[in-house]
């Protein structure tokens, strides 16, 4: 991954990105040169963290590093999977700490039910399939629409859509 150079990676995601809608691109833990180009490229940034205090402090310095190298456009978002809703019961972590950690980058929890996910994967069904009402989709539903009713539909100027831009049909 190393060896990559960003331009490489820019002319592939932009061939991609002139084929979907939608590109959901797994960051590798570490950065390297071409990690830079795909965050600017990006219209949207979620960073996804577990509900551990390590994983919480480096998914701070995560953010902070995106910040403080990209800008506030960029505005990461921070998801917590396997989100434990009765910890405030059990006196581990709770809703309104990780409001504190992460400030106007926090945007919610994922539930953790491993059951559902697990069938959903080993039956290669998306879990809606398996179950459209469940908490997980429910969640995602929340994290994900809530953020996009913030926003105004408008045409994305990333790096990543100037080859979308060159298929669409000029309406006559």
């Amino acid at each position: 991954m190393q060896s990559f150079k960003p331009e490489v990676v820019v002319q592939l995601l932009d061939l991609v990105a002139s084929n979907f809608d939608n590109v959901v691109i797994d960051m590798p833990r570490f950065w390297f040169p071409w990690t830079d180009a795909v965050i600017q490229g990006s219209s949207k940034l979620y960073v996804v963290s577990d509900m551990t205090l390590p994983c919480i402090r480096q998914t701070q310095r995560l953010v902070s590093a995106i910040v403080e190298r990209q800008g506030v456009e960029q505005n990461p978002q921070v998801v917590i999977n396997r989100f434990e809703r009765n910890s405030n019961f059990s006196g581990g972590l709770k809703n309104s700490d990780f409001e504190k950690a992460f400030g106007d980058h926090y945007c919610g929890g994922i539930s953790n039910n491993y059951r559902l996910v697990r069938e959903a994967v080993e039956r290669a069904m998306f879990i809606e399939d398996v179950n459209p009402g469940s908490n997980v989709i429910n969640d995602l539903k929340g994290v994900l629409f809530e953020q996009a009713s913030g926003n105004e539909e408008q045409e994305t100027s990333s790096v990543f859509s100037f080859g979308r831009n060159l298929f669409k049909k000029k309406s006559a």
